[in-house]
């Protein structure tokens, strides 16, 4: 079982063997394309709430020796309980307590950025010190101009005049020698979990949003120059488009979202693009977002490696492959954002993006004018004759799945422990458990130990409900329930 620490400073603030150290919420927001965030509560007898000090302090969780978070509490508050309660921010927040100078920049992408840091380390103390890592953002010919008139914040620099006209995600890895700032084009982590409808996701919610759909878009670059008879360089009205890279046009265009509601217009202004080839690449990729209605789709799951088993666990900025079938869900989309409660792991959500995530006809068929979907169930083409608590095809013309009730704890964490699991069964959205034999519930034990799993599952037969205790997990465990109609 992995074990999940707090520091504050260096020092331990919270351990789940130490009760004198307890804490009443420790949830992570992870976000691929922000600043994640950390809320932590301790109760009102917790011998070291005063070392937290907002902006100061520097605040460490640890799952094992893996850092999932660092950065600095903002705010301290407390409930009617005397609860006390801090916001966090990750160190990557250190970025805006910095100012870039007015500056002029000609040369390689990774350059500038390393500009921006360098001007950064030398204003900070070292703990908020960053060393350039990874870069795989690239421009066409790795050669970049850029120049600001006004001091800026660091961040804020690195997204007007990186990201925000390249693109690409930043990222910090935690290692011994400090922490580490990657621009990415892309990420290179893909999850070995798979999230699947029966299986691991228990909750699935599609936002889409037709009001801001467009099937057009004029894009337009820096304002152009002219320089005049004695060379002197002046600034015109007139901004750069793509008419000489795009075959005489000034617009791109979705043609599948033309053919499907018609043509709907903008424009989009890249202060910074000066070569009409970057500002059509940006514009390709820009109108393929703009023409999508799936907006992301949070999915509240179960993560194996909560549960004990050795598996690496879902984080943002990965790739995870998604499947259930009645949301026409099936592919590898990356996690935009990661909603992890690591003392109540029951409401862990993450949030897939819209990037080449579409819903296969069947789904969408259902209400093309849906805003936001959130069910359990959706679909049917052919009857079914047996179901697991493991469901693979839920697409049947009668519709049955299962709920599984734990009354208990998720979680063995002391001996004597114990938890009852029930198994519901819904054809529908009508439980019919009573109408079914006792005789039709087979229970399932997985430890990775076949022989022992195998003496377990015979005595766990014709029960809609059992007892589990802290006996039938030596190590670790999962169970399922097996119903046959």
């Amino acid at each position: 079982m992995s074990l999940f620490r707090v520091f504050v400073d260096g020092q331990l603030f919270y351990h789940p063997h130490l009760s004198q150290l307890s804490i009443t919420e420790a949830k992570v927001q992870e976000d691929a394309e922000n600043i994640d965030s950390l809320t932590l509560s301790a109760p009102f007898n917790h011998p070291y709430l005063s070392s937290i000090q907002p902006m100061a302090s520097t605040i460490v969780c640890k799952k094992d020796d893996l850092t999932v978070f660092e950065g600095r509490a903002l705010d301290d508050g407390t409930d009617f309980y005397n609860t006390h309660t801090w916001t966090c921010e990750s160190c990557l927040a250190y970025l805006k307590d910095t100012m870039q100078p007015p500056f002029s920049y000609q040369g390689p992408l990774r350059g500038l950025l390393e500009q921006f840091l360098a001007v950064h380390n030398a204003a900070v103390e070292e703990k908020k010190q960053f060393t350039l890592g990874t870069v795989t953002v690239k421009d066409n010919n790795d050669y970049i101009s850029y120049s600001n008139s006004d001091y800026s914040v660091t961040l804020d620099a690195i997204q007007d005049k990186l990201i925000k006209t390249h693109g690409g995600y930043l990222q910090v890895r935690y290692t011994e020698d400090g922490k580490v700032l990657d621009y990415l084009e892309d990420f290179p982590d893909r999850s070995l979990q798979t999230v699947e409808f029966g299986k691991n996701l228990t909750d699935v919610k599609i936002t889409r949003d037709h009001t801001e759909r467009v099937t057009a878009l004029i894009p337009l670059g820096a304002k152009l120059t002219e320089t005049d008879e004695d060379d002197n360089e002046t600034e015109t009205e007139t901004r750069l488009d793509i008419t000489a890279v795009n075959d005489g046009k000034n617009y791109v265009y979705d043609a599948e979202a033309v053919e499907e509601i018609g043509w709907i217009w903008t424009t989009e202004v890249w202060e910074d693009v000066t070569l009409a080839g970057n500002l059509l690449r940006k514009a390709n990729a820009r109108i393929a977002e703009l023409a999508k209605g799936v907006t992301s789709m949070e999915l509240t799951i179960v993560d194996e490696s909560d549960t004990g088993a050795d598996i690496g666990d879902i984080r943002a900025r990965m790739y995870v492959r998604c499947i259930s079938k009645p949301h026409g869900i099936d592919g590898t989309y990356l996690c935009l954002s990661r909603t992890r409660d690591y003392l109540d792991p029951s409401g862990n959500t993450i949030t897939i993006g819209a990037a080449g995530v579409r819903l296969t006809s069947q789904s969408a068929k259902q209400d093309q004018n849906i805003t936001s979907i959130e069910d359990d169930l959706l679909g049917q083409t052919s009857k079914i004759e047996v179901i697991t608590g493991k469901v693979d095809h839920i697409n049947a013309q009668k519709m049955y799945r299962t709920e599984l009730v734990v009354d208990g704890v998720n979680i063995f964490r002391d001996k004597g422990q114990k938890s009852i699991l029930r198994c519901r069964v819904y054809s529908w959205d009508k439980e019919i458990t009573d109408t079914l034999p006792a005789s039709s519930f087979v229970w399932h034990r997985n430890s990775g130990r076949e022989d022992l799993d195998a003496d377990w599952d015979s005595s766990h037969t014709g029960m809609k409900s059992i007892t589990v205790t802290t006996e039938d997990v030596t190590d670790n465990a999962s169970f399922y329930c097996e119903i046959t109609i």
